[in-house]
């Protein structure tokens, strides 16, 4: 269901955040900042049946927005370079878990040191400029659930029990979502340096 909802939530061609700037106390709600999706092509009928192979008995909500989107990148600042979400496409999900797995041992953490959602997952999307990754686990009593892959927390514990949870957090509350990470996100003005941090999802045609 949280499946459908989510492409619902991404069909929106003039989504909106309302912003407050970085440092204000007041949380005044002084920016709208205008955003946009880039929502790729379906998967390939191959690359769907590589997602099942990978996921075996987790894979159907994969499967399902996958045959609409081999990837996507949602919440695009219009005036910078910010953006909430990246979802992979299917063939960049090796190199990116290599990727991931990399920068963990460039940090000196050995192998069984890692946080759960690195050891055994699979990379499928990212917060941009964070440097984090969001995985799948692929076995053990974590299978199918989502992790987030924090270089500066090594949380073990969950972040969605399964692929619609995640996308509910999505959905329910985008900028909760974004804060929840590490507050990455910052929108622009297209004027000044000023760093503007997401507080209310909107529509400007509503």
């Amino acid at each position: 269901m949280y499946v459908e909802k989510f492409l619902a939530h991404i069909a929106d061609n003039s989504p909106t955040f309302k912003c407050y700037a970085c440092g204000d106390k007041q949380e005044s709600l002084n920016l709208t900042a205008q955003l946009a999706h880039t929502r790729n092509s379906p998967a390939t009928g191959d690359e769907l049946k590589q997602l099942r192979d990978w996921l075996t008995s987790h894979a159907e909500d994969f499967v399902v927005l996958y045959s609409q989107h081999n990837g996507l990148i949602i919440y695009e600042d219009t005036a910078g370079d910010a953006a909430g979400i990246m979802l992979y496409p299917v063939a960049n999900w090796p190199d990116k878990t290599e990727e991931m797995k990399s920068q963990f041992e460039a940090m000196g953490v050995e192998q069984d040191d890692q946080p759960a959602g690195v050891i055994d997952s699979l990379a499928f999307g990212e917060i941009p400029h964070s440097a984090n990754y969001f995985t799948v686990k692929l076995s053990g009593p974590h299978a199918g659930k989502i992790f987030y892959a924090d270089h500066d927390d090594f949380s073990d514990d969950p972040f969605a029990d399964s692929f619609a949870d995640f996308l509910a957090r999505v959905v329910n509350d985008p900028t909760k979502f974004l804060y929840d990470v590490g507050c990455y996100t910052r929108y622009s003005d297209g004027k000044t340096s000023t760093q503007w941090i997401p507080k209310e999802y909107g529509n400007s045609s509503a």
